[in-house]
């Protein structure tokens, strides 16, 4: 999983590289701001219905027919909703290159294809979903070569290739990942309870992918299409170092949730904090000296991002520290708190913007994200049970 993550980061940032030296600044600037609307997207898609779905057939493998019928046709509804949004507003507010974008909004619909993977996750056998997405976003990219090569050199259709790939990949988890489904026919699982079980998780997920990506919002509005692609590039760049921390914090929540158990939470998730929190005072320690080289590889005038960058390496400190906390609360089983933490953590994003971003510009977004990561950290911290610290379950 750290090397599929891995390699689908670098295989974005060069796609981000080749669009930088394809496209003029403002074009640039329009596709990093819809990758990450799409971002934004893909949560409000799956809702936590992933999640759920694991949660309801782990330990029921009788059930796992029903619950794929029913997940289907919940991210089915919202893919489709969502396409819908997407296409009534770039059309509604003339955006450039509308059509591309109303057909790379499609791309979501295909999430309903992914639930079939569910034996797997369930048997936690990774290799095969995570080859799959590899072939995905190596697809993404050989689709933008092959737009440009044809002279599609414009955000919508270098959109549209990198969302073919993505949806291509979901076609492939499908047929694949069905193999290991239970033959049918079989019946729906119920919808509400299904739903009630996903809301909490969903609007969790769905607010902490807002508060990482609302910030092009404001920085767009105030600032213009060509300062979002270079802050989006800064964002792609401390984005190559935290995917280590957010995997091996949820790679501990078995850990964590026997800690919860025996009364030793806060005492496993300060033990889990010390490694994954000095990896990232490292990762920091070696980005701000470099900043400048890396963000000047996409052109020169990619330097302009090169205070918000320093900005958030101070946010990538932050994710290691807040990402093992937050998993602890997950492992105490209060998704609310989860849910709660997150949307405050947005509420605050937004008014940080709202204040920085007209005088700061992508600066401005950027400190706003390092508070905003240091605001979840300490709210997960404040949310784990005090009581029952041992320390023999820690060694």
């Amino acid at each position: 999983m750290v090397a599929g993550r891995l390699y689908g980061s670098a295989c974005t940032v060069a796609l981000l590289w080749v669009a930088a030296q394809a496209l003029d600044g403002p074009t640039f600037g329009r596709l990093a701001f819809w990758l990450a609307a799409f971002l934004v997207l893909d949560a409000a898609v799956d809702m936590g219905i992933g999640q759920v779905a694991v949660q309801r057939t782990a330990s029921d493998s009788q059930s796992v027919g029903a619950v794929v019928r029913t997940a289907r046709r919940v991210r089915l509804s919202t893919g489709l909703s969502g396409s819908v949004l997407v296409t009534t507003y770039v059309f509604v507010a003339r955006e450039p290159d509308a059509p591309w974008i109303a057909l790379a909004s499609l791309y979501p619909v295909t999430h309903a294809l992914e639930v079939s993977t569910l034996a797997w996750r369930n048997a936690i056998r990774w290799r095969g979903p995570v080859m799959i997405r590899a072939s995905a976003v190596t697809m993404s990219l050989g689709f933008v070569l092959i737009a440009h090569a044809l002279g599609l050199d414009g955000a919508g259709p270098f959109l549209f290739a990198i969302a073919l790939g993505s949806a291509l990949g979901n076609v492939l988890l499908h047929t694949f990942g069905s193999r290991h489904l239970p033959a049918g026919p079989y019946t729906r699982a119920p919808l509400a309870p299904f739903l009630r079980a996903a809301l909490p998780m969903g609007i969790g997920g769905l607010a902490q992918q807002l508060y990482f990506h609302i910030d092009n919002v404001f920085v767009r509005a105030f600032r213009g299409d060509e300062e979002v692609g270079h802050y989006n590039v800064a964002v792609r760049v401390m984005s190559l170092g935290i995917s280590g921390a957010v995997l091996a914090s949820s790679a501990a929540l078995p850990w964590l949730t026997r800690a919860q158990a025996t009364g030793e939470l806060r005492a496993a998730a300060l033990r889990l904090v010390g490694p994954i929190g000095g990896l990232g005072l490292v990762f920091a320690a070696v980005l701000w000296p470099l900043r400048g080289a890396l963000l000047g590889l996409f052109g020169a005038e990619f330097r302009a991002a090169e205070n918000a960058l320093g900005w958030l390496a101070g946010a990538l400190v932050a994710i290691h520290v807040g990402a093992p906390l937050l998993t602890a609360v997950v492992a105490t089983g209060r998704l609310a708190r989860v849910a709660t933490i997150a949307l405050v953590a947005l509420a605050l994003n937004v008014v940080l913007n709202s204040w920085l971003v007209p005088g700061y510009g992508m600066d401005g977004a950027a400190a706003a994200t390092c508070a905003t990561e240091l605001c979840v950290a300490l709210g997960a911290w404040l949310s784990l049970p005090r009581r029952g610290v041992r320390r023999e379950v820690l060694r």
